[in-house]
């Protein structure tokens, strides 16, 4: 478990980040790709969260591209719980 500050963490899309040289996959949800028409708006919501307080990082082993996968707080809130509520995430 990590805590970070924001100046840590890179936004790559609504559902990764980077943090030095680790992509970080947020765990429990899938946010349309950059391309696809939601994809932009949520990267952006996602840079938006991580700014809102401390972020702490719970590891959960990788995917299959080697991605850290993880669940991601802000403030104690679950990110992907909060996208999803949002409603970023891909149908299906």
């Amino acid at each position: 478990m990590k805590v970070l500050s924001t100046l840590q963490v890179r936004v790559v899309d609504g559902d990764t980040i980077r943090v030095g040289g680790e992509r970080i996959r947020l765990r429990g949800i899938d946010t349309p790709e950059m391309s696809e028409l939601q994809g932009p708006a949520a990267k952006q919501r996602l840079e938006q969260l991580l700014r809102g307080g401390s972020i702490r990082i719970e590891p959960h082993g990788r995917d299959v591209y080697n991605r850290l996968l993880a669940d991601v707080y802000v403030n104690e809130q679950n990110l992907a719980e909060i996208l999803r509520n949002e409603g970023f995430s891909k149908a299906g």
